[in-house]
């Protein structure tokens, strides 16, 4: 069986469809800033081509995205 999880995107507030193992996501603390310990917040995949677009154009390398990331997942219960 398939599944995909479903939550807003913690950039732009969308709600999005993800594989939550493979989804891009930020890590932030109860205040919602960047916090390596914090809770992994997933980002959809407009955000992080715009954000990808950006780095580009300060000569930073793009963020990678894994195949699937905004696919369902095989349950491995199924």
């Amino acid at each position: 069986m398939a599944y995909i999880a479903f939550s807003a995107c913690f950039a732009c507030g969308k709600p999005f469809g993800y594989n939550p193992d493979l989804v891009p996501s930020i890590r932030v603390n109860e205040n919602n800033q960047p916090d390596p310990n914090g809770v992994r917040k997933p980002v959809c995949e407009d955000c992080m081509r715009l954000t990808n677009i950006r780095r580009e154009r300060m000569g930073l390398q793009p963020h990678v995205i894994l195949p699937g990331a905004y696919e369902a997942t095989e349950d491995c219960n199924g």
